[in-house]
């Protein structure tokens, strides 16, 4: 019996600066947009060969829209592929963006740890106001609560 290894993507989805005015405002995205985008850029940089490759075994497992944090889960012979067109993507749903990869690894309990850990930073930086403590708490629970 076989085994299919994966690895996990921690990876974050920063505006450009024009439109990073609104830091506080949610990205309206769900975890299927994520993986339909992230397809597409596969599809265009690596062709039919390369969607084909990943398109069985990849998987969004958590995708905060306040934070832009996001969690993917990809076969492990293909994580370059998949973290190159991270690096690659410019657009998401017609706003100009850039995706940057976290973490990775190849457990997602260390993946979820480092995930707790920038939703954190990022939240502290984004939302100055007196219901941080909540927000910390629902998005620390929402990760934790992801399948071992």
């Amino acid at each position: 019996m076989v085994r299919f290894k994966n690895r996990y993507v921690c990876f974050e989805i920063m505006l450009e600066p024009s439109h990073a005015s609104d830091t506080a405002q949610p990205l309206v995205m769900t975890n299927q947009d994520i993986l339909r985008l992230v397809r597409e850029n596969v599809k265009l940089n690596f062709g039919d060969s390369g969607a084909g490759h990943i398109l069985a075994g990849m998987q969004v497992k958590h995708f905060n829209p306040h934070t832009r944090l996001g969690i993917i889960k990809v076969p492990r012979d293909h994580i370059k592929m998949v973290t190159a067109t991270l690096a690659l993507i410019t657009r998401a749903k017609k706003t100009p963006c850039a995706l940057r990869v976290r973490h990775t690894s190849g457990t997602i309990k260390k993946c979820q740890k480092s995930a707790i850990r920038t939703d954190r930073e990022l939240i502290l930086a984004y939302h100055k106001d007196a219901n941080v403590a909540q927000l910390l708490r629902d998005s620390e629970s929402q990760i934790s609560a992801l399948e071992i």
